[in-house]
C-alpha cells in the first residue's frame, strides 16, 4: 500500500516542486497534468508522529581498528568522569646492531594525530609502565574494555601541558630499561619476536588520577610514535649518534566512565534501555564508551488511518541537541551514521538507499529561529517498518564514523524537552 506506485512514479518531481514552494493544509487537493485529469493528489505534511528516545550502552565496542590510541582524564557533569589508557606492544622491524654500540640514552616519542576532546590548558600526566601480560585476542580486536596485567609502579612520570597541533611528545625513560632491552639485541640475546617480548611484553600509559583536562589522540603508525634508542660507536674516528627505532604492534584505547549518581548508572547490561523520560527528558551518545541514543516511532503505523491510496514521498527527523551540551572543546560531530538495532539492542544493518549510506547531518537551515539540528533522513526506515512482515521491535541509532576512535558524546533532546523541535516530518500523497 505504501510503495510507491507505477502511476505516481511521472509526477513525484513536480509534486516535491510544489510542496517546497506551497503552505497548503490537509484541505488542498494537488491536480495533476492532463495525463491525470482524472486523479486527484492531496500531498499532506505531518508532524504529529510520537518520537521515542533511550539511552542504551553496549558491552564493549573495538578501539583497536583505527591508527590512534587516546589518553586523558576529564570530568564531565552529564557523563562522568572519563579515563582512557593506551595498550601497545612493540616491534622491532631488525634485530641487528653494531658489536661495539653503546647505548647512550632511550625515549618514547608519541605522536600528535590532532585529535583532542575538552581542556587541553590543563596540566596532564602521563604514567608509562610496563606490561606483565603480552596483548592477546582471540578475534583480532582489542575493545574499550579489555584489560591487561601492568606493574604498579611506573617507569616514569610526565608531566605535560597538550599541544595537539604540534607534531610530537618526547617522554625519557630510565637508563637501565633501555639497556636491557639494547644490550641484549646488540649480544644476539634478543634475536626474534618472541625473545623480544620476554624481555618487554609491552607498555600501558595512564593518565594521572588528579588530571581534569582533555582526551589526546596520539598516531600509532610507525614513522610518528616509537621508542627510540639513541647509541653511538667509541671506537670510530669522529663520534656520531645513532638511532634504534621500535615501533608500535598491537594497540588499543581502554576506556572507562564512572557514572556513578548520574540516571547512566542504571544502565548495567546491553539490553537495558533508558527512556528519555527516566533522564530529564534527554537521551545520551557517546564514542569511545558504548553510549548510544536509539529512536522508535511508536504511532508510525496511524498512518493506514489517513486513506486507502497513498504513498510517502519523504520522511525527515529532526533532533536538537542539548545547547550546554557542546561548546568549542567539546564540538559537535558535522555528521552521523544510521544503523539499525534490533530488540535485543544489537547491531542489524546499516541504512541504505539506492545510491549510499544515508547520513544525518548537522544543519540550521529547517530549524526555527537558527536552532541548530540534526536533519536525518529516515525515508527508507519509514517505508520498511510501514512494509515489513512480520513485524520487528527494530530501531534507528545514530553514531559518528569515528565512533570507536573518539569520545565525543552529544546529549539529545527529547520533542518535550526541545519543545516539539525534535519532531519526525512526513510528506505523504494520497491519490485516488
Amino acid at each position: 500500500m505504501f510503495k510507491l506506485h507505477l502511476k505516481l512514479i511521472a509526477i513525484i518531481t513536480v509534486l516535491l516542486f510544489l510542496i517546497s514552494c506551497s503552505t497548503d493544509t490537509e484541505d488542498s487537493s494537488l491536480i495533476a497534468g492532463e495525463e491525470f485529469t482524472s486523479t486527484n493528489i492531496r500531498v499532506l505534511s505531518i508532524d504529529t508522529f510520537a518520537v521515542s528516545f533511550s539511552t542504551m550502552k553496549f558491552d564493549s565496542i573495538a578501539t583497536s581498528s583505527e591508527n590512534r590510541v587516546m589518553i586523558g582524564k576529564y570530568t564531565d557533569a552529564a557523563m562522568g568522569i572519563m579515563n582512557s589508557s593506551a595498550y601497545f606492544k612493540l616491534s622491532p622491524s631488525s634485530y641487528y646492531l653494531n658489536n661495539e654500540a653503546v647505548l647512550d640514552s632511550v625515549g618514547l616519542i608519541l605522536g600528535y594525530d590532532n585529535y583532542y576532546y575538552n581542556d587541553t590548558t590543563q596540566v596532564a600526566t602521563l604514567n608509562i609502565h610496563k606490561l606483565t601480560d603480552k596483548l592477546s585476542s582471540e578475534d583480532s580486536y582489542y575493545y574499550n574494555t579489555s584489560a591487561f596485567a601492568y606493574e604498579t609502579t611506573p617507569l616514569v612520570s610526565k608531566t605535560y601541558f597538550p599541544t595537539p597541533n604540534k607534531d610530537s611528545l618526547y617522554v625519557g625513560l630510565p637508563y637501565n630499561f633501555g639497556a636491557a632491552i639494547f644490550d641484549e639485541i646488540r649480544d644476539k640475546t634478543i634475536t626474534d619476536e618472541e625473545s623480544f617480548y620476554q624481555q618487554l611484553k609491552g607498555l600501558t600509559i595512564h593518565p594521572e588520577d588528579t588530571d581534569n583536562g582533555a582526551v589526546i589522540g596520539f598516531s600509532t603508525a610507525s614513522e610518528d610514535t616509537y621508542l627510540r634508542f639513541y647509541y653511538s660507536i667509541p671506537d670510530e674516528l669522529e663520534t656520531e649518534e645513532y638511532n634504534y627505532d621500535i615501533s608500535i604492534n598491537d594497540y588499543y584505547s581502554h576506556i572507562e566512565s564512572d557514572v556513578s549518581g548520574l540516571s547512566l548508572e542504571a544502565l548495567i547490561d546491553q539490553e537495558d534501555n533508558l527512556y528519555s523520560p527516566e533522564s530529564n527528558n534527554i537521551s545520551y551518545n557517546q564514542a569511545g564508551t558504548g553510549y548510544v541514543t536509539k529512536i522508535e516511532f511508536p504511532t508510525i503505523k496511524n498512518l493506514y488511518n489517513i486513506g486507502d491510496k497513498g504513498t510517502i514521498l519523504d520522511a525527515i527527523l529532526y533532533i536538537e541537541p542539548e545547547v550546554d551540551s557542546y561548546s568549542d572543546i567539546q564540538p559537535l560531530p558535522e555528521e552521523l551514521l544510521l544503523y539499525t538495532m534490533d530488540q535485543n539492542n544489537d547491531f542489524a544493518s546499516q541504512v541504505t538507499n539506492s545510491q549510499d549510506v544515508v547520513t544525518a547531518t548537522l544543519t540550521t537551515d529547517n530549524s526555527e529561529f537558527n536552532q541548530i539540528v540534526y536533519a536525518v533522513p529516515v525515508l527508507d526506515f519509514i517505508d520498511q517498518k510501514l512494509n515489513e512482515s512480520p513485524e520487528t521491535e527494530d530501531a534507528l541509532i545514530l553514531i559518528s564514523g569515528d565512533y570507536n576512535s573518539t569520545i565525543n558524546k552529544i546529549i539529545f533532546n527529547d520533542s518535550e524537552k526541545s519543545n516539539f523541535t525534535t519532531k519526525l516530518i512526513v510528506t505523504y500523497a494520497i491519490y485516488e
